[in-house]
């Protein structure tokens, strides 16, 4: 939010590597900072067409999450129990590894491991939460709720340990930093135009290197990914600093992230520094996956945000809104994030994480980092991930903005029938979710 940015200075020479990495955004940092923890002689860059964090990374709602992008039946069904159990020890672990390495080394993220509540605003989102219940998450009454955050028209929430707020751009900013200190060399407006086997071609230059690392989530140029990820945009806003009385009638000392059991998805975190930021989905999606800054301003969507957040909070009916933006997060069409390693070329490629990747990249980076260096690594879901591939456009198109509609609709039918959405339960499977 409002950050002035300074360019490190492009590539301008042929240059040779052990590991290139196209890509400075979570993906990319984590890949390089946990290459160098297991071999710390490795000579590592980090190619990125704009700067450090520029993408999703440094736009997101800043959650360190547990979530991850399907099911945990769907989970189990497709990898088997062992898998998705070794998938929840290694990504709660995760949230607690980013923030002692922020700790160690003194990065000023705002981490706040207050855990993560989902609330709902009428019967049938009450229902929903109500229904699959398990040993990381406590259903709490609305009494229990509003004592932890107030929001006086909650009837009830569900509440997970397992989720850290902190400030995004930070982290990015703070381990490109850290990563350069400890020898990985990062180029930024240092656009990858070509990859070939043991070869990149950066700015016109050549880049020798037997090992390349894809990390280019939703940037990725359709020429390199096909039609297996899309690109989906979430929008944020953020207020001004909120007075002390007004943080104080909030509540949530902890800093607990909260979002409503909406279809629509919703997110928000009170900052570091006292501001309530909220994002969510809704954008429509653009025909052959385009990429669009103007989908990242949208004015209706930004104010339907601010409504939805005075909504929650009659106590901030007069405050201002100071910051809007917006960043595009990779969807495959199995809704899987996915971790690839060609070890005969070289070659790997890492994200599809659905607006999940601020433990999930960590994860996913350090697995990846332990198969290049041949360390053993569990049987986690997204090792070897077939992400599929999505219809030709214009079906694509159609079903994408249809599924977004169909959302809007679903919490529509639920606020009028107080049961849960016969809609969303056709649509959902359609889906992959």
């Amino acid at each position: 939010m409002g950050q002035v940015i300074t360019y490190r200075p492009p590539l301008n020479q042929s240059k040779n590597y052990d590991v290139a990495i196209i890509g400075a955004g979570f993906s990319g940092l984590w890949s390089a900072y946990h290459l160098k923890q297991l071999q710390p002689a490795l000579k590592i860059a980090i190619f990125e067409k704009e700067y450090v964090g520029f993408g999703a990374s440094g736009r997101n709602g800043g959650w360190a999450s547990a979530e991850y992008p399907t099911s945990s039946k769907r989970l189990i069904k497709e990898h088997g129990v062992e898998s998705y159990k070794a998938l929840r020890e290694e990504i709660t672990k995760s949230i607690d590894e980013i923030g002692q390495i922020a700790k160690q080394n003194n990065w000023q993220i705002d981490y706040a491991k207050g855990g993560s509540l989902v609330f709902a605003r009428n019967r049938a989102q009450l229902s929903r939460i109500s229904i699959d219940l398990d040993d990381e998450h406590t259903f709490l009454n609305k009494s229990q709720t509003q004592d932890l955050i107030n929001i006086p028209t909650a009837l009830g929430a569900v509440f997970t340990p397992h989720c850290a707020a902190l400030n995004p751009f930070a982290l990015a900013r703070s381990l490109g930093k850290y990563l350069e200190g400890i020898g990985v060399d990062i180029y930024e407006k240092s656009a990858v135009t070509r990859i070939l086997e043991n070869k990149l071609e950066v700015n016109g230059y050549e880049i020798s290197a037997p090992i390349s690392i894809r990390a280019t989530e939703a940037f990725t140029p359709r020429s390199w990914m096909g039609n297996r990820q899309i690109p989906i945009y979430s929008l944020m806003v953020a207020t001004e600093p909120l007075p002390a009385n007004v943080i104080a009638q909030i509540r949530n000392a902890q800093r607990a992230t909260f979002q409503e059991a909406c279809h629509l998805i919703t997110y928000a975190q009170i900052t570091g520094d006292n501001r309530l930021a909220i994002g969510g989905r809704g954008v429509r999606y653009k025909l052959f996956s385009r990429l669009s800054e103007r989908s990242e301003i949208d004015n209706r969507m930004h104010s339907a945000l601010e409504r939805r957040a005075k909504s929650w909070f009659p106590q901030i009916s007069d405050v201002k809104f100071e910051y809007r933006w917006g960043g595009a997060v990779a969807l495959t069409r199995r809704w899987q994030a996915y971790l690839n390693f060609d070890r005969t070329s070289g070659r790997a490629e890492i994200g599809g994480y659905v607006g999940d990747g601020v433990t999930l990249s960590y994860l996913v980076a350090k697995t990846l980092a332990k198969r290049i260096t041949n360390v053993k690594t569990k049987n986690l879901p997204f090792i070897d991930q077939k992400i599929g591939r999505w219809e030709p456009e214009p079906i694509r198109y159609l079903a994408v903005n249809a599924g977004f509609k169909a959302t809007v609709a679903a919490d529509f039918e639920e606020k009028l029938t107080t049961r849960a959405s016969i809609l969303a339960s056709i649509v959902d499977p359609l889906i992959n979710r």
